[in-house]
């Protein structure tokens, strides 16, 4: 850039006409940048409106303005009859002079909270963007009746109070919460309210909102192992002691945590169909919780995260549905029902805890859209849940049947698949000593998915194994990528 007659010389200042930046914006940034990094010192003029327009190929107006709102700011000042100057007297603890880092700052470099710092050892990220097959708690996405759920959308957001453009209610929808318990009463036996039903973005956000209201630092939490992995961190984070259960043909082992455990103020299960293993908890195993529970004034957090999809029979009742003495906090999501992006799902309290809960809600976060809780409100009015998870129901069965036939097929040498009678995902027990977590990577590498039992796990476990989801898959194509997973397993050292 030539000298600006009468001002400063701005080389470094440039104008991008096909970024999304409007113009005046990427002026003000420049010139900001030149006085915070000292290129322009305190009292040095600045190129007339008119020079900097021309210089720049810009409208005279827009550096006007650019040059009334530094003025604004505090960081020139205008002289009558002289021209614009850069400010004296600049605050340098307000105004730091930028400096060019030598190297990329790492996390460990920066001051965060530790409760941030431990946040980056998770195991529990969501693996975000392109869904390979066999990834466990993917639904059927291909046969998901989007027209019909965009026809529910749109009524929702048409409707004329327009009501569901607001922040909504303060427990979530009423309307949602009364589907929600019309179905908890006929599918899960529960008998329910809608004022203990508060609205989540997911499974997750319950877990949340029930350490945040009932855990204190260093309250035992009896969680199972191997064990659902997000639940197991927040309560980790809110600095439990996160005890380990191991579990056995029925289910949670209540016996060896008595035996082994402090005294637990909540208790983490996934009696339906346990996560990872597929465990059904037995009804004396219930019983026996329950009564604990109760006479150790500890809160039971029930995890029903696919009960809808048993392949025998109908779905078993909830633990909740046995529960006279309202322990259980019952925590439900439509991300494996429906679709993980809807983000919504519920936790059903104790109508004490009702009013803290919404409360913890409308703190941390209104995730779930008012939107969609009115769309779903809907589409569960009109019978539209229930016939899906009937199609999805079957059409699981038929994956899980090719899956099964596939693995005994092409990999009875690799992998010994665990039987189930319910949900998304098996079990699939590695074979020669493979580590499991080095058979998921191999696999990952091959566009497979899948997650290995030793991510859930506390303790080591006895066995390796893989968790490999067929909800998502279709049948057509299982037989050939079961054959590719027989293939690289084969590869790995033993």
């Amino acid at each position: 850039m030539s000298k600006l007659a009468g001002g400063a010389l701005l080389h470094s200042v440039t104008i991008d006409r096909d970024s999304d930046v409007p113009i005046y914006r990427q002026l003000e940034a420049s010139l900001r940048r030149l006085i915070l990094d000292g290129s322009l010192a305190a009292g040095q003029k600045l190129p007339s409106t008119r020079e900097l327009a021309q210089d720049l190929g810009i409208s005279r107006i827009t550096v006007t303005n650019v040059y009334d709102q530094i003025i604004a700011e505090g960081y020139a000042t205008a002289r009558t009859g002289s021209g614009t100057f850069v400010a004296d007297g600049l605050d340098t603890e307000a105004f730091p002079r930028i400096r060019t880092p030598k190297h990329q700052s790492r996390t460990a470099d920066v001051e965060i909270s530790d409760r941030a710092r431990a946040l980056t050892g998770t195991k529990a990220a969501a693996r975000y963007g392109k869904i390979d097959p066999f990834r466990p708690g993917v639904p059927a996405l291909d046969h998901f009746p989007a027209k019909l759920w965009g026809k529910y959308l749109s009524e929702a957001i048409t409707q004329e109070d327009r009501h569901g453009m607001s922040y909504g209610e303060f427990k979530g929808s009423l309307a949602l919460r009364h589907e929600i318990a019309r179905h908890l009463r006929d599918a899960r036996g529960m008998k329910v309210e809608a004022d203990r039903i508060i609205i989540t973005s997911g499974a997750q956000q319950a877990f949340v909102l029930i350490a945040f209201v009932l855990l204190e630092r260093g309250d035992t939490v009896w969680y199972e192992d191997p064990g659902h992995v997000a639940g197991r961190d927040v309560m980790q984070f809110m600095g439990a002691n996160v005890a380990p259960v191991p579990i056995d043909d029925e289910g949670l082992d209540l016996d060896h945590a008595i035996r082994t455990q402090p005294r637990p103020s909540l208790i983490f299960t996934t009696p339906s169909h346990q996560q990872p293993l597929g465990t059904t908890m037995s009804l004396g195993r219930r019983l026996a919780l329950l009564n604990h529970a109760q006479d150790a004034s500890a809160w039971i957090i029930e995890d029903d995260y696919d009960s809808e999809f048993r392949f025998r029979g109908r779905p078993l009742p909830a633990l909740a549905a046995l529960d006279g003495a309202e322990r259980v906090l019952y925590t439900g999501t439509f991300s494996k029902s429906m679709f993980a992006a809807m983000r919504l799902g519920y936790v059903v309290v104790p109508t004490a805890l009702a009013d803290s809960f919404a409360q913890a809600r409308n703190l941390l976060g209104q995730n779930s859209s008012t939107v969609v809780e009115e769309a779903m409100a809907r589409f569960m009015k009109d019978g539209r849940f229930v016939e899906h998870i009937r199609k999805m129901r079957k059409l699981y069965r038929a994956r899980r049947d090719v899956l099964m036939q596939a693995l005994a097929t092409h990999c009875p040498d690799v992998l010994t698949p665990e039987t189930t009678d319910a949900g998304m995902h098996l079990v699939a027990w590695l074979r020669d000593g493979v580590d499991d977590e080095i058979a998921h990577r191999a696999l990952l590498e091959a566009g497979i998915d899948s997650l290995p039992l030793s991510v859930y796990c506390q303790t080591p476990f006895a066995r390796q194994a893989l968790v490999l989801g067929f909800s998502g898959v279709d049948e057509a194509d299982i037989s050939r990528l079961v054959r590719r997973v027989g293939e690289v397993l084969r590869t790995l050292p033993r």
